[in-house]
């Protein structure tokens, strides 16, 4: 057969496995036979090789394999590559001088030297994918990304399609992924995910490798990127570092980009034809899946992922915090008159010093803490109704407190003292108020001024039938703000016993008050 070069010989493979030419095409090409063409593909057969597995082995390997050529004996025993890749992860201070002392001591009637040993290990780490040729120590960094496709799912009511996101992170010694379908790339779902990440890997790497998203870098540069300080705000809880992969360097996330690509394969390809209605029930499908991604052994390594993570990442990770990071969002917000801020149309008190002040407000799905001057000053739970309050009492002043000791039944039986239509209108301000402290403040109100004008000395003091004459015209007239009472009972105004309409008064006699006669 004739003997072409290695060139000739990889480009024909190109050929015929890329650019699916025929052998009569790719002959033409190289200005070669088509059976020598035919040849060499069969070659390739017998060898039991994949196209893939052929490209990334160097031309005397290449050649040994395609011709079945017998290597040399050795002339000594060969260090275990794996083992020596693997403990130049593993280990921080392990270098190839210290590894190749330990080969010599173990074969001391005849080994290789050092020069050999470097050169031999070099050409065995150019076997491995860009992702495994790095040298990633046990526990240090879990890259970070997105895959380009996404998972589409149907809303089971409407059938409306939307897509997920798939967010991929990869341990960088053991290559052990951690797939996740999340609403978006938005900060809440990114760091969602991370919180599952790290409770998937049972702890927590030294640095988080993420791509150049915006959840995570404002702004990118190759020196210096500005973080997102909600990103910042998760790293230190959990006690990692950042480091941003650098734009447009895909070599520094080829782990994450070789994990991205084998999440498409195992996982996305086996579900395309899938329907989901949830993004919950594509995350349960990826669950299911993710052993088959996790135990497939490395050729090269001669392990799986799973047995990697388990001898050299799971070791090496620094413990999970006490409770879960919480993602909270951030709003300027200014106390009004009452000290409270209003957040999704629910109020939350503050100092009474702080009246009118602008506050920070950190706030999540449950809690809500409120700073002013980088101290925190309250500490509130999250409330889901509109209207509605959550009042320390300590944040109140002391003419203020007093509200607390009235209850809705002390209200109630104080207005049966003055008369039932007064008990009538203070429940009605309580019902119509959104929240109960709101309509003690009104009641309360109501409560002193008609105390005032019935203990007045000076001749206009109204008996408890009349205040209760007000409080019937007023429920009857849907007055129920404490400035309108006091205008009704400002005014003039007596019961009428034999009026027709109940609960109207009659207007005392006045020269600027014209009667129905004038409208006639």
């Amino acid at each position: 057969m004739e003997k072409l070069s290695m060139l000739k010989i990889k480009e024909l493979f190109r050929l015929k496995y890329e650019a699916r030419l025929s052998a009569r095409q790719i002959g033409r090409s190289l200005n070669v036979s088509h059976s020598i063409i035919n040849r060499y593909l069969q070659r390739l057969k017998k060898s039991g090789m994949t196209y893939a597995e052929a490209v990334t082995l160097d031309d005397r390997e290449l050649l040994i394999r395609l011709f079945k050529l017998q290597q040399p004996p050795s002339k000594y025993p060969l260090p275990d590559w794996i083992y020596v890749h693997e403990q130049l992860r593993r280990f921080d201070h392990v270098t190839l001088e210290l590894l190749h002392e330990e080969y010599r001591t173990s074969y001391p009637d005849g080994h290789y030297g050092y020069t050999w040993f470097c050169a031999q290990y070099k050409a065995y780490a150019k076997k491995l994918t860009p992702s495994m040729r790095q040298i990633h120590k046990a526990g240090e960094k879990v890259f970070i990304d997105y895959s380009g496709l996404r998972m589409p799912y149907s809303d089971p009511i409407t059938g409306e399609v939307h897509e997920a996101e798939i967010f991929v992170a990869v341990l960088g010694a053991s290559g052990y992924p951690f797939v996740m379908a999340v609403p978006s790339q938005k900060k809440a779902d990114f760091f969602a995910a991370h919180v599952a990440m790290f409770k998937a890997f049972g702890g927590v790497p030294e640095l988080l490798i993420p791509d150049n998203l915006k959840s995570a870098v404002i702004k990118t540069d190759t020196y210096e990127p500005d973080l997102n300080p909600d990103y910042v705000k998760l790293s230190e809880h959990y006690g990692c570092a950042i480091m941003p992969a650098r734009p447009y360097k895909p070599k520094d996330k080829a782990k994450v980009e070789h994990g991205v690509k084998l999440t498409q394969r195992w996982i996305m390809a086996r579900l395309r034809h899938h329907q989901f209605f949830s993004i919950a029930q594509i995350n349960s499908a990826i669950r299911e899946l993710m052993p088959l991604y996790r135990n497939k052994i490395i050729k090269h390594l001669g392990k799986s992922r799973q047995e990697l993570f388990d001898t050299l990442d799971k070791p090496a990770l620094k413990p999970l915090p006490l409770t879960p990071y919480e993602y909270r969002a951030f709003k300027l917000l200014t106390s009004s008159i009452d000290y409270h801020v209003t957040l999704d149309h629910a109020f939350y008190s503050v100092p009474y010093q702080l009246m009118h002040k602008k506050v920070k407000v950190w706030y999540s799905d449950t809690t809500v803490s409120i700073c002013f001057e980088g101290k925190e000053v309250a500490l509130h739970p999250r409330l889901k109704h509109k209207g509605a309050y959550s009042t320390h009492r300590e944040h109140m002043s002391s003419a203020h407190q007093k509200y607390l000791e009235w209850s809705p039944g002390r209200i109630m039986n104080w207005g049966a003292t003055i008369g039932p239509h007064t008990v009538t209108l203070l429940r009605t301000i309580m019902e119509r108020r959104p929240h109960p402290e709101m309509g003690y403040r009104s009641c309360l109100g109501i409560m002193n001024t008609f105390k005032r004008y019935h203990e007045r000395d000076d001749g206009d003091a109204l008996d408890k039938e009349a205040l209760d004459a007000v409080a019937k015209y007023a429920c009857t007239s849907q007055q129920f703000r404490l400035a309108q009472i006091k205008t009704l009972l400002k005014s003039p105004l007596k019961h009428s016993a034999d009026t027709e309409e109940a609960g109207l008064f009659e207007l005392a006699n006045h020269d600027n008050i014209r009667s129905s006669a004038y409208y006639r």
